[in-house]
């Protein structure tokens, strides 16, 4: 058994397909001194995974050579995008496949349990498994990165793109190596941090997972699982957003990719002790600049296929309105380009980066007052409900108040996202869906209040159209805050089931 730290990079797509081959890649990561200086080695080989219903393993069937090998790997923590902590075992496989994996199973004590079923998994006829072989081309590296020995695997299988596993015996420095070699090699190549699933090539828009953290499950290891689970959405979109090369970054990846950062703002609300110095140095002002691109690209994203096609419908002319329309589409394109910009450069990949590293040292790090998270979240959904529940009648409020109201109520509800698996029956389902419903009425007065704002400033609107909209932001403002009254007062209170 051995404890390996992996750092994953993903080679950016291009519309050249010379491009993406492991020679070009191989070239680009020449040009990094610790690959020019490093031997390497080509295989070709081919793997064949056997599914497993145990959490956290992976098993397969490597063919190299003729000689057949089984491998199984345990990921330790929370899975983090672009980073893994895993153990690793290893066998040669004879002819008779599920005997080896009867063997397996019973030569490490923690095989025993998860492989104990997986000889059921293969043919016995032909004795091979159930799972689909792929081949895979490697090269690999030997490079001795500040003592650290660091295997560098670059590696594809059709039609993935290729991966760069940067990997170090879990060993003192062995952290600080392989991500010091990322940074190099985002530096220099066309690599971005690898998403959970780096081989998926979907180019459709990844939504928020549902957490089921374990009751059991200390403050800081939820921190670290929600984080992770955020990263997935973060990072997933990201990855999406680029699988199709001709179309690219669309309206629901901006929107989800916006929703991920949101998310990790009301986690760092919900954990106020965990933003340390490396994070408000290091991460924390990248996110600001990166949210705030995504915040203006929506933004001009709902008022081009939202608000102003509201404003068309509503008046007796809505030809009248096109050109409107037309002149926001040109700004949110604008916008939508400056994140493209920005998810193809090396600022935001040192980002991305910087993020994945804070996260694996946060989690890798001694737990040394361990406390329950159950209480601590009950704590801060009281506290969170409070603020909504104490709120002065939101048809009283100025506009910037309910604002407020609506901010918190959205925290409230991502806050039960993130604890729901301690959260009643009723929380998770009448609860949390008033919550969206308030969100959204309060959203739209806000977004009526912002479109107005935003067209008076737009050179393309005639005065009637500056007009239409401060009489609509006004009939919205009115109408809105009476439905939000109505769905805040009939929120229950939340529930967190605190004992085990």
């Amino acid at each position: 058994m051995t404890v390996w730290l992996e750092v994953a990079l993903q080679a950016l797509p291009s519309h050249r397909l010379e491009d993406r081959t492991l020679g070009a890649l191989a070239g680009e990561l020449g040009r990094i001194a610790a690959f020019a200086g490093a031997a390497s080695t080509q295989s070709r080989l081919a793997t064949r995974e056997i599914p497993l219903k145990a959490s956290g393993w992976r098993l397969s069937v490597d063919t190299l050579d003729g000689a057949r090998t089984l491998c199984a790997a345990q990921e330790q923590g929370a899975p983090i995008p672009g980073f893994t902590r895993y153990r690793t075992f290893a066998r040669p496989a004879s002819e008779d496949l599920a005997a080896s994996l009867r063997d397996f199973a019973a030569a490490d004590d923690a095989l025993r349990g998860p492989l104990a079923k997986a000889h059921r998994l293969v043919a016995p006829e032909t004795g091979d498994s159930n799972g689909l072989e792929r081949e895979i081309e490697r090269i690999e590296w030997r490079i001795d990165a500040g003592g650290a020995d660091i295997l560098a695997t670059l590696e594809t299988s059709a039609p993935a793109l290729p991966i760069l596993r940067l990997a170090a015996l879990a060993v003192d420095g062995s952290l600080d190596a392989v991500f010091s070699l990322a940074g190099e090699v985002l530096d220099a190549g066309p690599f971005a941090v690898a998403s959970s699933a780096p081989d998926r090539a979907s180019a459709e828009a990844v939504h928020a997972a549902r957490l089921e953290l374990p009751r059991t499950a200390t403050r800081r290891a939820a921190f670290t699982a929600i984080a992770a689970s955020i990263a997935e959405q973060w990072f997933g979109n990201e990855a999406a957003s680029r699988a199709d090369f001709n179309a690219g970054l669309g309206d629901e990846h901006v929107h989800q990719l916006r929703v991920g950062q949101r998310r990790l703002k009301t986690l760092f609300k919900l954990f106020p002790a965990y933003a340390d110095d490396a994070w408000n140095t290091r991460v924390a002002p990248g996110l600001k600049w990166f949210g705030d691109l995504l915040a203006e690209a929506r933004d001009w994203d709902v008022f081009t296929d939202k608000t102003l096609p509201a404003y068309a419908s509503a008046d007796d002319s809505a030809a009248r309105w096109q050109a409107l329309i037309a002149a926001a589409d040109v700004k949110r394109c604008i916008a939508r380009e400056q994140v493209r910009d920005a998810l193809a450069s090396r600022r935001y990949a040192r980002l991305a980066l910087a993020f994945v590293e804070w996260l694996a040292r946060f989690s890798s790090r001694e737990d040394e007052a361990p406390t329950r998270f159950v209480s601590y979240a009950e704590k801060r959904i009281r506290r969170d409900f409070r603020r909504i529940a104490n709120a002065s009648d939101l048809r009283t409020l100025a506009a910037h108040e309910r604002h407020r109201v609506r901010i918190h109520a959205k925290r409230l509800r991502y806050a039960l996202e993130f604890f729901r698996s301690v959260a009643s029956r009723r929380t998770r389902e009448d609860t949390a869906a008033l919550l969206g419903q308030l969100q959204t009425v309060l959203g739209e007065a806000n977004d009526a209040t912002v479109a107005a704002e935003r067209l008076a400033s737009m050179p393309e609107a005639t005065d009637y159209q500056r007009g239409f909209a401060r009489a609509w932001g006004a009939a919205s403002a009115g109408k809105d805050a009476q439905e939000g009254e109505r769905l805040l007062r009939s929120i229950p209170r939340p529930r967190v089931k605190a004992s085990i």
